[in-house]
């Protein structure tokens, strides 16, 4: 019986070699024992038999950090490139000294990877055999080729949209490429030869939309695309066949964890039975610091309860031990916080599968008690009422239940109809609750609204034509905190014709009844200087003595007119986040001040922190209380503040101020110790994982897919993994038998801290060995990731010197440069440069990518083509996605562009986002009208930067999401013509909403998105171009760009039938 999870298998003759629990593994086609090769316990990938059979190649690293090594099975290895690549995979051996690999790394578009061949010196030559995710050679000198996917088919089963692989066979070595089976629609992955024939694996069998369980199959066909022959026939039960590989005579692949093999394409698989020497995954330390998800004081500020990666913990904040309150393993705990002041916390627990809210003493006496299971869906934020009897619930579906704590029954007392609610307060007598309705715009706007239990009715405060936000009451509950979007306030751009809106948020205040004033600002009776009793009725709360409480009038909220006398505080408009009540006042988070989404106009290498700051009812002045934190929250009777910022995490005074260390109480976390196994938590993740797709997917019935028996099929195998990269593994093969887009999981740790860094050039070596600059990058000064180092300030390197050493250790003595610039990003490094007999030391700051950098010389690269290939009559847009980045780039390309006759609006690999409304709106502007004015020599057109005549766009397999509805949505606005390849096809949105409870994001696709004529349709097909444009390998060598030599002469064609706009001549003079 075979032991582990078990993946990526390769064949050579007897022997195999496998990836199980992060490492390599060797046994043979009989099973039995296997033997470990590896033991470094970091992901794996690809390994490759060499042809002799005494070697093999292999990925080693986390996504994002992958490079290429080399064991010998004699003992050794060694590293042979140093690329950390995004993506990397071995293709298999070119001959007995050279491995071909397909890399994607400091890629400038988006998901292409190319193949290389890498000897066992470690030089690498890009073959010239356009994208490729994998590739293999005949011994006759032909070629196949798998065109890129940045995900493998288990990643979305039954995907029939633009991205799928393609196969492509050359004649020669990279000549004459013909496409394999060029109407099949499905991915065909991982061709490579056995024999005269070439075998991949695919899910083309399955005919959708019936067949929607039908598994990838492993299969061949002839490189002319005759004879296809199906080998396997995997049940749902036996799992999706993939990455299947051969010795040229056996062939081995895996499914669910297993590995099987046939011993030639005419015998049936044979699964083989193999036995690791493999236990439980080890123990986990869990450290103080990680995943501290929620910190919630309670009344005095004398302890927090802490969400801590799951469990529920008391801590007090000032020595005293740390205290378990929730910590059964296999169990999520979610939204502690205090039950009021009644000495309980309350939270989520998952428990006993769905949610349900556990009670329990802080002080540890006493057992849970557990209340409302399944009866308030997946618990999206608590807040509970100050005597601990009621408590607020806002659920997934946007219901608002309230619970009644001792008959441990809920009640639905509101719907958020256009998202989830948000911002739950109790007025301090309990009566009242008000919250956040989400309304339109996924959210982006909300009322305040409420309901009065006294009553028991529901009302509305705010209209909701703004977007109001985290209410709260003030403790002696006379008023209603709560921010508001509703500064209209418009700043001109400063790039172009524009007006926008930022720095939109200001607190304001609603008296409950409407004959109070608000606690500043004019009243009958003055602002009081004196203290006593009189000043304590006008609100004056910082009078009262050392220990009093607040006191709690019974007020009567006044609904109508509340609108009308809310009161904005005499602080500027800006970016506010989290209301706090304190003792004197209200707290807020001031957002760190705006410099754009992309960060670029903060100074290089500042921190981008919030502030928290307080308005002092008694001063009427608003201070700083902390300069730079991550989070913040004050305690039940509003004298604390329990602030965090990066690791740290300290008590202070409401009314503290920065500068005043003394009042800063450092809270050791260090006291929070536990171990755990992994496994426990990998059960738990895996059932949250399929609750949280269940809830939250698009459609209720899940699109006819079964999700609870595809859940049930892939549960068992948390039994067998023993790594995390074997969860995601798991998760997202799970997640993709739903046969959609945008089913991510996104695992937590990082690429590690030696990843490669750059310095923006191209090096050769000369005869000693040493690295010489062969050219440097071009950048755009418009963007700093787009700066080659070598042409910063003092450096002053050209093509031609020589870089002697970096940071005094020898180029001639590496490998590769980049060997001695790991973890060097955003770092100083010493380069010694030599010039003919100049020799001088300088400073660079290595970049992490030169991705930015190629961008930009590919965008300049293709505005040029278009420059020359219409005689300057037609203008070049590209747009990288559809975020800010994207924007960011529309701009620098608009105005120059629209001054031309016609337009081509490239989106090409595009990455997608939701800004493709913005950009459609700009290429719809039409010139109707021209400005002229004396001494100015060309006349302005109207509308601003408005098109004079055609538009035409183009698009490839690479554009995706965003990508793919801006070109489906001109065809709807018959904007202009589609030139190119068929886009990705997935249109299904998400919002990146959950993550699991060690950090892993998983999403949820649950936007559905349909188009006037093609519904539904682009989703898992993608948007048909107008003029279709497909590219073989050959298209993209030898600096060809056929998809834009088409839309151009598209673009003229159009001219030739209606000339574009252009200013007319003055008229005779009106008076003569």
């Amino acid at each position: 019986m075979t032991s582990g999870y078990l993946r990526f298998p390769h064949i050579h003759g007897d022997q195999v070699v496998f990836v199980a629990d992060d490492d390599l593994w060797l046994t043979t086609v009989a099973g039995g024992r296997a033997h470990r090769l590896t033991a470094e316990h970091v992901p794996v990938r690809s390994p490759r038999f060499s042809p002799d059979g005494t070697k093999i190649a292999y990925v080693l690293g986390e996504p994002g950090n992958q490079d290429l090594w080399v064991l010998d099975l004699d003992g050794g290895r060694r590293r042979l490139t140093w690329l950390s690549a995004r993506r990397m995979q071995v293709s298999g051996w070119a001959d007995d000294k050279h491995i071909l690999m397909a890399s994607m790394h400091n890629e400038a578009l988006r998901a292409l990877s190319w193949v290389y061949s890498v000897s066992l010196d470690g030089d690498v030559e890009r073959k010239p055999w356009g994208p490729a995710m994998s590739a293999a050679i005949h011994p006759d000198g032909r070629v196949a080729v798998v065109s890129p996917n940045f995900r493998g088919p288990e990643h979305w089963k039954r995907y029939r949209g633009g991205m799928a692989n393609r196969v492509w066979v050359s004649i020669a070595d990279g000549k004459d490429w013909s496409r394999v089976l060029p109407q099949e629609t499905a991915s065909l992955t991982g061709a490579t030869w056995w024999r005269d024939r070439l075998i991949f694996t695919s899910d083309l069998g399955a005919r959708l939309p019936k067949s929607v369980k039908d598994q990838g199959q492993v299969w061949s066909v002839r490189p002319d695309g005759t004879d296809l022959r199906n080998h396997t026939h995997h049940t749902f039960e036996q799992g999706y066949c993939r990455d299947a590989t051969t010795d040229g005579q056996r062939v081995i692949y895996h499914a669910r964890g297993q590995i099987y093999w046939m011993q030639n394409l005419d015998s049936k698989p044979r699964r083989l039975n193999v036995k690791l020497a493999l236990g439980a995954p080890d123990q986990q330390t869990v450290e103080g610091t990680d995943r501290l998800d929620g910190i919630a004081p309670d009344h005095g500020g004398d302890g927090s309860l802490l969400v801590w990666r799951g469990q529920a913990w008391f801590l007090t904040h000032r020595s005293g031990p740390a205290r378990a309150l929730s910590d059964l393993p296999g169990v999520r705990i979610r939204e502690a916080i205090p039950l009021g002041r009644s000495g309980k916390g309350i939270w989520a627990t998952d428990a006993e599968g769905e949610d349900c809210l556990e009670i329990v003493q802080l002080d540890g006496d006493g057992d849970p008690r557990r209340i409302c299971h399944g009866a308030v869906g997946r618990v999206l934020a608590l807040a509970a009422c100050q005597d601990g009897s009621r408590v607020a619930v806002a659920s997934h579906d946007g219901a608002i239940h309230a619970v009644d704590v001792a008959a441990g029954t809920a009640r639905r007392v509101g719907l958020s109809a256009g998202g989830e609610a948000t911002g739950l307060t109790f007025s301090p007598d309990g009566r009242y609750l008000v919250w956040r309705e989400a309304l339109r715009g996924e959210g982006a706007v909300g009322r305040l609204v409420g309901h009065d239990f006294s009553e028991n009715k529901g009302f509305t405060l705010t209209r909701g034509r703004f977007n109001d936000f985290s209410p709260t009451f003030s403790l002696d509950g006379k008023y209603l905190w709560f921010l508001s979007s509703r500064n209209i306030d418009p700043a001109y751009d400063e790039l172009g014709f524009d007006l926008g809106f930022t720095n939109t948020v200001r607190p304001y205040v609603i008296p409950l009844r409407a004959e109070d004033p608000a606690p500043f600002g004019p009243s009958a009776d003055g602002w009081a200087i004196s203290d006593g009793d009189d000043a304590d009725k006008k609100g004056a709360a910082h009078d009262r003595s050392e220990g009093e409480e607040t006191k709690q009038e019974s007020l009567v909220l006044e609904v109508e007119g509340a609108e009308d006398r809310m009161v904005p505080l005499p602080v500027p408009a800006g970016r506010y986040d989290q209301l706090m009540p304190t003792s004197g006042g209200i707290a807020w988070r001031r957002l760190n001040p705006y410099a754009g989404v992309l960060g670029s106009g903060r100074p290089p290498g500042s921190e981008s922190k919030d502030t928290v700051e307080a308005f002092d009812l008694s001063r009427r002045k608003s201070t700083v209380l902390v300069e730079a934190c991550d989070d913040a929250a004050v305690s039940g009777d509003g004298k604390q503040l329990i602030v965090r910022n990066g690791d740290e995490l300290w008590v202070q005074g409401s009314d503290a101020r920065p500068e005043d260390d003394e009042a800063r109480i450092t809270v050791d976390l260090g006291r929070l110790r536990r171990t755990q196994q992994p496994r426990d938590e990998w059960r738990q993740m895996f059932d949250e994982n399929a609750r949280l797709m269940r809830d939250h997917f698009w459609r209720e019935d899940m699109n006819g897919v079964d999700w609870a028996a595809a859940c049930a099929a892939y549960r068992p195998l948390i039994e067998e993994i023993t790594t995390h990269d074997d969860l995601v593994d798991v998760l997202e093969e799970t997640v993709a038998e739903l046969n959609t887009s945008h089913a991510y999981v996104i695992p937590p740790h990082g690429e590690g801290d030696q990843r490669v860094a750059w310095l923006g050039a191209e090096f050769r070596r000369n005869s000693k060995g040493e690295i010489v600059i062969a050219r440097i990058l071009d950048g755009e000064s418009s963007d700093p990731m787009a700066r080659s180092p070598l042409r910063a300030a003092g450096v002053a390197a050209r093509p031609g010197d020589v870089i002697l050493a970096v940071d005094g250790r020898l180029t001639a003595e590496v490998p590769d440069i980049n060997a001695l610039l790991l973890g060097a990003a955003g770092k100083p490094v010493e380069l010694t440069l030599v010039r003919g007999r100049m020799k001088r030391r300088v400073a660079v700051v290595p970049v992490e990518s030169e991705g930015p950098l190629l961008y930009h010389e590919w965008v300049a690269a293709r505005a040029a083509r278009v420059e020359k290939k219409s005689n300057g009559r037609v203008g070049y847009l590209h747009v990288p996605n559809m975020m800010a980045q994207g924007w960011a780039e529309f701009h620098r390309l608009i105005d120059e562009a629209s001054r031309k006759e016609a337009v081509v609006v490239d989106v090409r690999y595009n990455g997608g986002g939701h800004t493709s409304s913005l950009v459609l709106e700009r290429l719809s502007r039409k010139v109707v009208a021209w400005g002229m004015g004396r001494h100015h020599q060309d006349a302005e057109p109207y509308p601003f930067q408005g098109m004079r005549g055609p538009v035409v766009f183009v698009t490839n397999p690479y554009a995706g999401s965003d990508g793919d509805i801006i070109t489906a949505a001109a065809q709807n606005l018959k904007l202009g013509p589609v030139v190119g390849e068929r886009s990705w096809g997935g249109v299904i949105g998400i919002d990146g909403r959950f993550d699991l409870v060690d950090g892993t994001v998983v999403t949820q696709p649950r936007y559905a998105f349909a188009l006037d004529k093609q519904g539904f349709g682009v989703e898992n097909h993608g948007t048909v171009p107008d003029i279709p444009v497909e590219l073989s390998p050959a298209d993209w060598e030898g600096g060809v760009d056929r998809q834009l030599d088409v839309a151009v002469a598209e673009a003229l064609a159009r001219l030739q039938k209606k000339a574009a706009a252009k200013p007319p001549v003055l008229p005779p003079p009106a008076f003569r």
